[in-house]
């Protein structure tokens, strides 16, 4: 009796989840949204920033291996704004955002 019911339960779930197609999955191979590029943005690979350095007014960021303060310039763009995590860049065709955490990273959730 007791493999009657249990092979009724399993039947019952299984027909439920074929019958729950329009229910969305997550794709376990799809790379992390920050990964993605948004349209319009441009991918700027000959800039590198490796650290950033913030200890009271003096704020240093290593680009290129090169250490660099605000107003210093570097391929043709010049620093704007040193912050915790990001390096504000630009020029006369626009203004770049270089992130120390690179978008190809992977974080696993623990």
């Amino acid at each position: 009796m007791s493999n009657k019911v249990l092979l009724l339960i399993v039947a019952f779930a299984l027909t439920n989840l074929l019958l729950a197609g329009d229910v969305k999955l997550h794709d376990p191979t799809k790379p992390p949204s920050f990964a993605i590029p948004k349209s319009g943005k441009k991918i700027v690979t000959h800039l590198k920033l490796s650290q950033i350095r913030i200890a009271d007014n003096d704020r240093q960021a290593v680009i290129n291996g090169k250490r660099l303060k605000k107003g210093n310039s570097i391929a043709g763009y010049r620093i704007k704004k040193i912050e915790i995590g990001y390096v504000i860049l630009s020029n006369d065709k626009g203004t770049l955002r270089l992130d120390l955490v690179s978008n190809r990273i992977i974080r696993k959730q623990l």
